[in-house]
């Protein structure tokens, strides 16, 4: 079976915005990987990269161009409904913007939609609330 194993966020402060999830979520950081250009931390069995904007070029992509509207939200698992409100209070008090105030879904699941200090949509989701 095939797995996804990283999801990379580009930010011209991707050290800050590294530590934004690391705190939030309690990510645990691949050292190992660790350079003047990029920090990845483990959530569960995917590493989540952040990269400085240099990378685009060494990886000859694109970047991003502002005002194109969302390509990706990343969503992370929080245990409970508690948990996920705490979580969103501990975002906002970093940087975050609240987008979509925690509810239920269709799917069942308790979520709520922010954006990072960077201005990239992420998700937090209880899947079992």
């Amino acid at each position: 079976m095939n797995t996804l194993m990283q999801v990379t966020l580009f930010s011209d402060d991707f050290i800050s915005l590294s530590e934004f999830y690391r705190d939030i979520f309690d990510l645990n950081e691949n050292e190992d990987l660790r350079s003047d250009v990029f920090r990845g931390y483990m959530a569960g069995e995917c590493m989540v990269g952040f990269s400085a904007l240099a990378a685009y070029e060494m990886l000859g992509l694109e970047p991003r161009k502002v005002g194109e509207g969302d390509q990706t939200a990343l969503t992370f698992s929080i245990g409970s409904k508690e948990e996920l409100d705490l979580a969103v209070a501990e975002a906002m008090s970093k940087g975050a913007s609240l987008i979509k105030e925690p509810f239920t879904t269709y799917y069942h699941w308790y979520l709520a939609v922010l954006r990072d200090p960077d201005g990239n949509g992420f998700r937090i989701a209880c899947t079992s609330p």
